[in-house]
């Protein structure tokens, strides 16, 4: 998942670079560092270590002063509108909200605490006010409507930024009479304050829960490595026994490895729980609030119904073609999914003599066991060689062979959170093209779920035409190590590693003109990260990084044939958990009426009932922990993955049909017709460059394995 900064706000670039230190006390009073230039810091790295929690707030108010100044000078030029005295200066307003913003964001969402969250939640509110103030300017938006009426912009890049600076002060308000304008920016406030509280009552709920057991032989099959960390984690709570949080590194090998369906069933009672109705966290309430505060918002913009708003800056366009691709493909997922529920029932009854009810908590086990006695492949035997150094070096060497780029590390350089490292990313000609950072496992109760790429300095361009490095960040929870050994992947987390280095080349291979057009569409967004799990497990790749952590040795030829046999096994319920999530969302925001005493769950049951999902299977994340779509940022948008792996299905084939995955010819079309570009083009037009033809599903259908 590509985590963007909340409220990525505001018109205005991120044209700052880096700090100079503060003077002692002595000489003057501390400096806010939000508050002074970036510009001639190396590499742009942000001064992590000279911020403090009591800086953001101020820093971002000073940034609203800045902004509303320069839309003042701007509104009372009275010469004609053009690009540079319009829109340029728009572009650079934001740009201390932006730098404030993105730090504080990016590290609440990986290393928060209670300070933090409340100065998140005050943050958020002032944005939320300044983006409505920005945007429902009438004066700011005659400027800018005249100049897309003029239509006398020749270049394509320039035109484009003020088409889309156009519509986005459309859609955000600007022609709402003035009732309506206060109206929606009290909706836009409390849309505001409930996803916030949302995201704090996930990370809440999920650090407050503790599974104790004290009989070691309950947790029968559960990986040594996986009982020793229950075991310190129980310690450090002054208790004999063993511990479990809820966090995925710790509920995903529970539930595949472990005998005990008691056990099982209870822990992923609770993760399935999490933030349910009546529970200290309660997100329920807040998801009807938000949802039909989301529809309130369509309508005053005249939309029928949510999707249909947030879609016009998609690819998708309507709803309808969202429907249509996933409904498209529900059908051979569903199908697949009840044969394999049908071999494990099978292989239950036979192997352990149980005819009782089949339930999601043993979905993962039964599955593990039969692949590892079909294919004979048991995923932690491959962990040895699946350190997440060697999966680093290997997409290093991937980058390498692709694009002829290097990584550096930094040593000792300042970074956001604890256990992070900074790498310095060179072109094949030397110069730099950003820094990397990996935050790469779990700190349960302080870093949000899941992995994601974010970027605390974007890519942009000074008033010379020199080219400013970006500096992107990947974070992930993978399980932290134990004892004196690495940290050890499976198959998905080596996958998820691939995929999020994807999102970072985006930002590193980045050179976009104007921060307006930094962005692509949602549903285009995950084509960079989608292309790269194809490398991941392919037989090539393995060969060069998958080596035994102790001996050195490469992975051996029989396990990595085994793992090509087994890609495409699970891909019923792989699929159908995905497309479950994905469908669920759009039906939320499909909704063109809502009654006061909605209920969430209910329409969750409903929704699922009507596509007949099989009730031993929950979609990838139930309402009330579903957190992309309630603030994340992928609100009728999860359909985004399986939109973007039709494109990088069919993308991949390029390299698969010239006979060499590692093509540096293409690898370079690429990066040239799509990474470096930003929004700067159409998205299909991009694609259709790059490939020669719009994508057809049937590429995902044969990548899952669910040809028709």
């Amino acid at each position: 998942m590509r985590k963007i900064t909340s409220l990525a706000l505001l018109v205005g670039g991120f044209a700052a670079g880096g700090f100079a230190g503060p003077a002692s006390a002595e000489e003057k009073p501390r400096e806010n560092p939000f508050l002074v230039s970036w510009e001639n810091r190396e590499h742009r790295i942000p001064p992590f270590a000279q911020i403090q929690e009591e800086d953001y707030l101020p820093a971002l108010r000073q940034g609203i002063e800045y902004q509303n100044q320069a839309i003042r000078d701007i509104v009372q030029n009275r010469e004609e509108a053009t690009f540079e005295n319009t829109i340029l200066p728009l572009e650079k307003s934001g740009e201390i909200l932006q730098k404030t913003a993105a730090v504080l964001f990016n590290v609440a969402a990986a290393n928060s605490n209670e300070n933090l969250r409340q100065i998140e939640s005050e943050a958020m509110q002032l944005l939320s006010s300044q983006n409505d103030a920005l945007y429902m300017n009438p004066f700011l938006f005659r400027r800018v409507k005249r100049l897309k009426e003029q239509d006398q912009i020749s270049d394509p890049v320039r035109k484009r930024l003020v088409e889309e600076t156009y519509r986005e002060f459309v859609l955000n308000g600007a022609e709402l009479p003035a009732a309506e304008q206060e109206t929606l920016k009290e909706v836009n406030a409390r849309l505001s304050e409930l996803g916030n509280k949302f995201a704090q009552n996930l990370l809440a709920a999920t650090a407050g829960y503790e599974l104790f057991v004290e009989d070691v032989s309950r947790l029968e099959g559960l990986p040594a490595a996986d009982l020793e960390r229950a075991a310190r984690k129980a310690e450090a709570k002054g208790r004999k026994g063993y511990l479990f949080g809820l966090d995925n590194p710790t509920v995903m090998p529970f539930l595949q490895y472990v005998k005990d369906a008691d056990l099982r069933k209870e822990i992923l009672d609770a993760y399935t729980g999490r933030c349910a109705e009546g529970t200290p966290y309660d997100n329920t309430r807040i998801v009807a609030g938000l949802v039909s505060l989301r529809l309130q918002k369509a309508r005053l913009l005249g939309f029928p119904d949510y999707a249909s708003y947030a879609l016009q800056t998609r690819m998708a366009k309507k709803p309808e073609a969202v429907y249509a691709l996933l409904e498209e493909i529900w059908p051979y997922a569903l199908e697949r999914a009840k044969e394999e529920l049908a071999e494990m029932k099978r292989y239950r009854k036979e192997k352990d003599g149980l005819k009782g009810k089949f339930l999601p908590s043993d979905w993962r086990y039964y599955a593990d066991r039969i692949r590892q006695e079909k294919y004979a492949l048991d995923e932690n035997a491959l962990k040895p060689y699946l350190t997440v150094d060697n999966v680093r070096d290997g997409i290093f060497l991937l980058c390498e062979r692709l694009y002829g780029i290097r990584f550096e590390l930094l040593a000792g350089a300042e970074v956001p959170t604890p256990n992070t490292t900074a790498w310095l990313c060179r072109d094949k000609d030397g110069s730099e093209l950003g820094v990397l950072y990996l935050d790469m496992t779990a700190r349960p109760g302080a870093k949000s779920g899941g992995a994601w790429n974010t970027s605390y300095v974007e890519q942009s361009y000074d008033s010379t035409g020199r080219r400013l490095v970006p500096n992107t960040s990947i974070v992930c929870n993978f399980t932290p190590a134990t004892g004196e050994e690495p940290v050890m992947l499976g198959l998905d987390e080596t996958e998820t590693f691939f995929h999020e280095f994807g999102h970072a080349l985006h930002c590193l291979f980045a050179e976009v003109k104007y921060q307006g057009l930094a962005d692509v569409p949602r549903d285009f967004v995950e084509l960079p990260s989608q292309i790269m799990e194809h490398w991941a497990l392919h037989p090539l790749m393995l060969k060069e990084y998958a080596r035994h952590y102790k001996t050195g040795e490469p992975m051996p030829q029989e396990l990595i044939d085994r793992i090509q046999e087994v890609q495409n096994y699970g891909q019923g319920f792989a699929t159908t958990e995905l497309l479950a999530a994905a469908l669920l969302d759009m039906d939320f925001h499909t909704l063109e009426e809502i009654p006061q005493d909605f209920d969430p769950m209910a329409f969750e049951a409903a929704t699922m009932k009507k596509r007949g999902l099989i009730p031993e299977i929950y979609p990838r994340y139930r309402t009330p922990y579903f957190s992309h779509i309630m603030d994340g940022g992928y609100s009728a948008g999860y359909y985004s993955y399986i939109w973007s792996e039709v494109l990088d299905a069919d993308a991949f084939d390029a390299y698969v049909e010239s006979g060499d995955i590692f093509n540096t010819r293409i690898a370079e079309a690429f990066r040239n017709g799509i990474l470096k570009n930003g929004g700067m083009y159409d998205a299909m037009e991009m694609y259709v460059k790059f490939r020669g033809h719009e994508p057809e599903p049937d590429a995902l259908l044969r990548g899952r394995g669910l040809s028709k």
